[in-house]
């Protein structure tokens, strides 16, 4: 293995060529504004070509990202999907112009097609695949297309290409480093059934979705050329580098804007995939001047499962909140990284060594997503931007897989993508979240079609909708989540397996008195009557999960278990319960519009039980009006109890630091209680 891990950390900008700044420095300010919207339109042409051209679940739901990239590697706009991909396209482009471009054996040519999936080369993990197309003009290498979506098959030891029992990088299936696949615009077949025969649970999808990228790539290219044969191969390059520039100096000008200081957020969570423990993320920021530091250092070590990072995808991680919050109005290029810098010590779950399983480096980088959040807002909070200071939105990634042979005896392995799309969004300073916002890693993905889900897979929904009390509490509580039950059927068996953190910890926290979401069971029924229920038409079917588990209506075995399940076969007739997590509430519950809290009692976002004991809110249950002097007499009371239940800083401390998990608790921890593991690294 030919390893520079220094160029999958290559996020920042490439400093200007003397070329480069003269190509700029020409440019008409009106061609220029043209000019950039036109690549933004050429991207989002190419995205629209892609998600329709391919078949897997998170691919037609959005999950994708299709980019335009400089001569040398760096972001100029992408079309998202997901601002994951967009980013680490970047590392694996900068390689191949590094170790291939000027290779005797290899090359870069007009027509070629690259591809890969291998985190170690700058991608995410291998689920994640990536086509590249070179843009040439006049016989040089002008720019680099790139189209990168979620495969749902990777022919990993568990079907769905995130195994979480996986140990090393040997357990995870096909791992191609960046390598041509296709010379004179044409796909090679020879490589194509490689991919296909490593993925052979489902090698049908691999072909029709790496197809799509390149349809994706080519598109890119074409509209390229098109500017470039109209105005010119130096304005392209003037374009690109002012675009980069222009970006950079507006993200400096808005940190600025920022009172200075140091802010932290620690958050944790629950397994590593295989086991059970605790893991804990740590992060510091410090804002001076014009500057951004993100600082991780006090994050659990690397574990001995398929839950740690590398580096650069820790930091791509960090792009969903910065592209997503603070610079959302700026252009979508690599300028936004010039002034942050990233220390991640090597050693944690966040910086771990090439030999590390990385299936699921988006869960345990989930963590990182809530720790910028959270610092960030406070950040915000402090220099007067509180409509951006939000609490965090649900990113627990509840991700269920399903595979076997389908009701038309196709093989097939998939992320099933609604849950997924469904998370809850955070609660605002004067606002609720979002219910059933979407998905953090790609916020413009959509919910999958019912009908067209159950003709491609062998199950039906016996219900799919919002889950009551799954929001985070507050002033303003954060977006529910929502609840699916799965009923296998046309085909006599199906693998489900759900690839979820939070079982038992909440890694979201808690922000400015509101309060995270809970946790949820994994829940699932075996040997059912269901089917003949369905076919008599029975009244009695249950409409949500309370009363699938708590009336039983079903005749069966019912298993609760933790949520995290490793891949399992159910039978004909046998019941999946999936979910998906709400967003985090913001400021007092005790500061809740009572009338709010009944109309979502009324919804069924929330429960009776939650209304009264939560919000102590006293409602008459039929007309639902609110007693508001017995209202406000309650929640007073509950304001002297808790000043009754305070404590001074140093009684707290007193008690609180001799207190420390069982031992069985931390073994991936570090040690206790700061989990500090390795040196700090300024990239």
């Amino acid at each position: 293995m030919i390893l520079d891990m220094t160029f999958t950390e290559r996020l920042k900008p490439e400093p200007l060529t003397e070329e480069e700044r003269a190509c700029m420095e020409g440019l008409d300010p009106i061609d220029y504004g043209v000019a950039r919207e036109k690549l933004n339109m050429i991207v989002e042409e190419a995205k629209e070509i892609f998600v329709r051209s391919g078949v897997s679940s998170m691919l037609r739901s959005g999950d994708v990202s299709v980019g335009l990239y400089t001569a040398r590697g760096d972001m100029v706009t992408a079309a998202c999907g997901s601002y994951l991909y967009a980013v680490c396209g970047q590392p694996q482009i900068k390689y191949i112009c590094h170790r291939w471009k000027d290779h005797p054996d290899v090359g870069v040519r007009p027509g070629d097609i690259f591809y890969a999936n291998d985190a170690v080369y700058g991608g995410v993990h291998n689920p994640d695949q990536f086509a590249f197309v070179p843009i040439f003009w006049n016989g040089h290498l002008a720019a680099w297309a790139a189209a990168a979506c979620h495969q749902p098959e990777t022919g990993a030891c568990e079907p769905g290409g995130m195994p979480v029992s996986a140990r090393t990088r040997y357990d995870e299936g096909l791992k191609m480093s960046p390598m041509r696949i296709g010379e004179n615009f044409r796909l090679r077949e020879d490589l194509l059934e490689m991919m296909a025969n490593m993925v052979s649970r489902t090698p049908h999808m691999q072909m029709i979705d790496t197809r799509a990228r390149v349809m994706a790539c080519d598109r890119v290219r074409l509209r390229i050329e098109e500017m470039a044969a109209e105005k010119g191969g130096g304005f392209l390059i003037g374009v690109f580098s002012r675009i980069l520039k222009s970006t950079a100096e507006a993200v400096r000008r808005r940190i600025a804007g920022w009172v200075d200081g140091t802010f932290r957020s620690v958050v944790f969570t629950d397994h590593i995939g295989v086991d059970e423990g605790l893991v804990k993320g740590a992060c510091t920021i410090r804002k001076r001047g014009d500057r951004l530091s993100l600082d991780f250092t006090d994050t659990s070590p690397q574990t001995p499962g398929p839950y740690n990072a590398f580096k650069h995808t820790m930091i791509a991680h960090n792009a969903m909140y910065f592209y997503g919050f603070p610079f959302h109005d700026l252009p979508l290029s690599a300028g936004i990284w010039e002034p942050i810098e990233t220390i991640v010590p090597k050693g944690t779950c966040f910086n771990a060594h090439p030999e590390a399983a990385v299936a699921n480096s988006v869960l345990i980088c989930s963590l990182a997503m809530c720790l910028v959040h959270l610092t960030m807002s406070k950040i915000l909070f402090a220099s007067g931007v509180r409509e951006l200071a939000t609490g965090p939105f649900g990113n627990n990634g509840d991700a269920y897989v399903m595979a076997g042979m389908n009701q038309w005896g196709v093989p097939f392995s998939d992320m099933l993508a609604y849950p997924l799309n469904a998370e809850g969004g955070g609660a605002r300073c004067d606002a609720d979240g979002v219910d059933a916002w979407g998905f953090p890693w790609g916020p413009w993905g959509r919910g999958p079609d019912v009908e067209e889900e159950e003709d491609e897979k062998p199950h039906i929904h016996l219900f799919q909708k919002l889950l009551r009390d799954s929001c985070g509490h507050g002033k303003y509580r954060g977006g529910a989540g929502i609840t699916v039950a799965w009923v296998v059927r046309g085909a006599p068996q199906a693998v489900y397996q759900s690839i979820i953190k939070s079982s038992r910890v909440q890694a979201l926290q808690s922000f400015f008195g509101g309060y995270p979401p809970p946790t949820h069971p994994g829940i699932q029924v075996r040997g059912t009557d269901v089917l003949e229920k369905l076919e008599r038409g029975d009244a009695d079917l249950p409409t949500d999960v309370y009363q699938l588990i708590e009336e039983r209506r079903i005749a069966g075995t019912y298993e609760t278990t933790t949520n995290l399940r490793a891949a399992q076969t159910f039978e004909e007739g046998d019941i999946f319960v999936g979910c998906s997590h709400g967003g985090v509430g913001y400021g007092d519950v005790l500061e809740r519009d009572p009338e709010r809290v009944v109309q979502d009692v009324e919804r069924e976002v929330i429960s009776d039980w939650v209304a009264r004991n939560v919000y102590h809110v006293v409602y008459d249950p039929v007309t639902k009006s609110v007693d508001e002097g017995e209202t406000a007499r309650r929640r007073e009371g509950v304001r002297k109890q808790r000043l009754a239940q305070g404590l001074p800083w140093q009684a707290f401390m007193q008690k609180w630091s001799v207190r420390r998990p069982k031992d069985e608790i931390l073994k991936y921890y570090g040690p206790w209680p700061q989990s500090r593991w390795g040196g700090g690294e300024t990239p």
